[in-house]
């Protein structure tokens, strides 16, 4: 290289360094630079009225000056160590899934800036319009069917980890004509209900040997993990005499006094009658039989399937316990080509985020998807109930499990059209 080429390279470098600081203003108000930022990021959850997602509620609001500013250090600390908004995959992805809830390196130096300077107001008239949330317990809206547990449920004092089933018929009085599903939305009776699984005890179809055991996934809850409507065009079919399971989950300290009723609601949402639905799989890429070495802090377990049908992808959602760490998907295409989907190098169990394509993923019959997650049942993981222990698949908290959930559809398959839809 050139000592001009050299030269210019320098200048092009100060050039863009100094276009980066400019972007962040030397003392940044709330209304002109922080609020923006907060609306597009932080408060969907963060508001006065947040939404229970298993447990996990907002600690405090973003929607206005007053309520933000007290928190101005407490926001900085967490934007700075990428703590929030909690979002796992690495920067490659940044931009592919379309719930990213990641912020820039500007816009962390940005909130940063402003809780270091004074955390002033700035001007209202600098303020974007205020984001108006639905006043409603319903992350979604309002259901087109709400279903209770037939009665509620009685979890001790003794209860630290349980996880009953309950057996719901779905009657011609709640669904009098099959309907294809957008989502279900559980709605917790108490904050001490870890997840919901809700499968639908008729084959799944999905060709998978855990989806044939378990019955056919069709919703649920987790903790951390948001709400969502299937892409346009893309449901679950459930039929007039359905009989669902639905798979409760409990976590708490036992002690005297700490017993509960809970009666968990579940708001199913539905497509107008007629609607042409293409139907959506919701099965895992796992593993049963695996056994973590005691102490051992890097231990990998791999899994994988080759799809032999064309078949779009919608979602990838990794799901681990305590001693999980990091997670990969990876496609291997029938021309020889490798992909690595999702990269998750920093798993927490506490966030089980569902990572969502803008548009369903197309890919050729013959693609294998291989998943990858590793485990740390060392004295380093904070997390670790019991290092000492050698740790298999198992229900329970303290146990493991090695998944890799995707949502998907076969491009070959027929879409008939919905017999029925629209609200009770």
């Amino acid at each position: 290289m050139t000592k001009t080429s050299v030269l210019l390279a320098a200048t092009a470098l100060l050039v863009l360094a100094g276009a980066a600081a400019a972007a962040i203003p030397d003392q940044p108000t709330f209304h002109r630079d922080v609020e923006p930022i907060l609306q597009a990021n932080c408060q969907n959850c963060h508001r006065s009225k947040p939404i229970d997602i298993s447990g996990m509620v907002a600690p405090f609001a973003l929607t206005s000056y007053e309520e933000a500013r007290p928190w101005a250090k407490s926001v900085a600390r967490a934007v700075s160590a990428k703590e929030m908004p909690p979002w796992f995959a690495t920067e490659e992805f940044h931009g592919v899934f379309e719930n990213e809830r990641s912020l820039t390196e500007d816009e962390i130096a940005t909130i940063v800036r402003w809780a270091n300077t004074g955390a002033t107001k700035g001007d209202a008239a600098d303020a974007p319009a205020p984001l108006e949330f639905r006043d409603s317990k319903w992350w979604l809206g309002q259901p087109d069917l709400i279903i209770k547990l037939p009665e509620p449920l009685w979890v001790g004092d003794d209860v630290v980890d349980w996880q009953p089933s309950v057996y719901i018929e779905i009657t011609e009085d709640m669904l009098p004509k099959d309907r294809f599903l957008k989502a279900i939305e559980c709605r917790p009776g108490s904050e001490w209900v870890h997840h919901v699984v809700i499968n639908d005890m008729a084959p799944s179809g999905s060709g998978d040997e855990l989806s044939e055991i378990a019955g056919k996934l069709i919703g649920g809850l987790a903790p951390g993990s948001e709400p969502a409507l299937h892409p346009e065009g893309f449901g679950t079919l459930l039929r007039t005499g359905a009989k669902l399971r639905v798979n409760m989950h409990y976590n708490k300290e036992a002690g005297e006094g700490t017993g509960f009723w809970d009666q968990t609601e579940m708001g199913f949402f539905f497509y107008p009658e007629g609607a042409v639905v293409r139907e959506v799989q919701n099965a895992p890429i796992g593993l049963l039989d695996f056994e973590i070495p005691p102490l051992e802090a890097d231990w990998v377990v791999g899994m994988a399937r080759t799809f032999d049908r064309p078949f779009s992808v919608l979602s990838l959602l990794p799901h681990m316990h305590v001693r999980g760490v990091a997670a990969t998907f990876e496609a291997f295409y029938p021309d020889g080509r490798q992909e690595v989907l999702l990269d998750v190098p920093k798993y927490d169990y506490n966030w089980q985020v569902d990572y969502q394509y803008p548009e369903p993923r197309h890919f050729p019959a013959g693609t294998r998807i291989e998943v990858t997650m590793t485990f740390d049942n060392s004295t380093e993981n904070e997390s670790n109930p019991d290092p000492n222990k050698a740790i298999s698949f198992g229900l329970l908290t303290q146990d493991e499990m090695a998944l890799g959930f995707m949502q998907w559809s076969w491009d070959d398959e027929e879409m008939p059209g919905a017999t029925g839809g629209g609200g009770q």
